[in-house]
C-alpha cells in the first residue's frame, strides 16, 4: 500500500519548485532596453505631461513563478490654474508602437484616466512585451489626445508625437 504522506510530500514539493523565483542570472539575462521620455503640453490654464518608458518589472505568472519581464509604460498628470497650479482629473486617448531595428513590433491602441480621488495625480498603464533579440528598440507614442476637467471647464490639448529610443535584449 502506498504511503499517503509520501505522495503529499512529492506534491508540496513540485508545488514548491512551480512557485520558486527564478534564478538571478535568468531574471537579468534579457538586459531589456530602458529609457524614458516626457512630453509636457498646456493652453490656457490646462496642462497635461505624458512620460513614456522602457523599463523591466517583476510579472507573476499563472502558477506563481515571478520573472523580471521587458515592459513599457505610459503615465499621465493633469494640471489646472491660473497662479496656483493644482492636479486635476483627465482622460487620454492615444496610439503606442513598438519598433525594433525599424521595423514595427505592435501598435494598440492605449487610454489613461486620472481620477484624483481614486488614483492619485498619475495614471501608469504597463504592458509586458517580448524580447525580440538584440537590437535597437524605439517605443513611440502619438495621436494623444487629452481632455482635462474640472468642476467648472475643461478643456482639450493636443500631445504632439515623441519616442524614447534604447538598445536592449541582449
Amino acid at each position: 500500500m502506498t504511503n499517503p504522506i509520501h505522495g503529499l510530500t512529492v506534491l508540496l514539493t513540485a508545488a514548491a519548485a512551480l512557485t520558486a523565483a527564478p534564478p538571478a542570472a535568468f531574471a537579468a539575462s534579457q538586459s531589456p532596453p530602458r529609457g524614458c521620455a516626457s512630453k509636457e503640453v498646456a493652453s490656457g490654464d490646462y496642462s497635461a505631461r505624458v512620460t513614456i518608458c522602457l523599463t523591466e518589472a517583476w510579472k507573476t505568472h499563472v502558477f506563481g513563478e515571478r520573472t523580471l519581464e521587458p515592459t513599457d509604460t505610459v503615465t499621465l498628470e493633469c494640471r489646472h490654474g491660473v497662479v496656483l497650479w493644482s492636479n486635476t482629473d483627465c482622460s487620454m486617448s492615444s496610439k503606442l508602437s513598438l519598433l525594433k531595428d525599424g521595423v514595427n513590433a505592435w501598435t494598440e491602441p492605449r487610454s489613461n484616466r486620472v481620477h484624483i480621488a481614486r488614483s492619485g495625480n498619475t495614471s501608469t498603464y504597463t504592458d509586458y512585451y517580448a524580447c525580440r533579440g538584440p537590437g535597437a528598440y524605439e517605443l513611440r507614442f502619438e495621436g494623444a489626445t487629452v481632455h482635462v476637467t474640472t468642476h467648472s471647464s475643461s478643456a482639450s490639448l493636443t500631445v504632439p508625437a515623441f519616442s524614447v529610443k534604447a538598445r536592449g535584449c541582449v
